[in-house]
């Protein structure tokens, strides 16, 4: 577990209200990144008739070419995972700034 201080001038209300309203719009924002991205996955798979969980552990194996397709299909992989764990941790982080 990670404790993270913050000292500011303002009183503590007033600074757990500005992180509130600041980590709820970044998560708007990454959730909509999440549908684009999981969206352009649904492509990949109907496309190529393969899961992307399936697709990731062929590619990663080796077991695939090395179609610009795969590569770009490995990269929204990547990136919706990355930006599932900042959601994960922003929503814990909210829950926080609620106390």
């Amino acid at each position: 577990m990670t404790e993270v201080l913050l000292k500011t001038k303002a009183n503590k209300e007033l600074a757990l209200e500005a992180l509130y309203s600041a980590i709820e719009r970044e998560l708007k924002i990454l959730k909509a990144k999440l549908e684009g991205f999981e969206e352009e996955m649904h492509k990949f798979e109907l496309k190529h008739m393969l899961s992307s969980k399936k697709f990731y552990e062929e590619f990663e194996s080796g077991e695939l070419g090395d179609e610009e397709d795969y590569f770009a299909w490995w990269s929204a992989i990547h990136a919706q995972k990355s930006i599932q764990e900042r959601i994960e941790t922003l929503q814990e982080l909210l829950s926080q700034c609620k106390k």
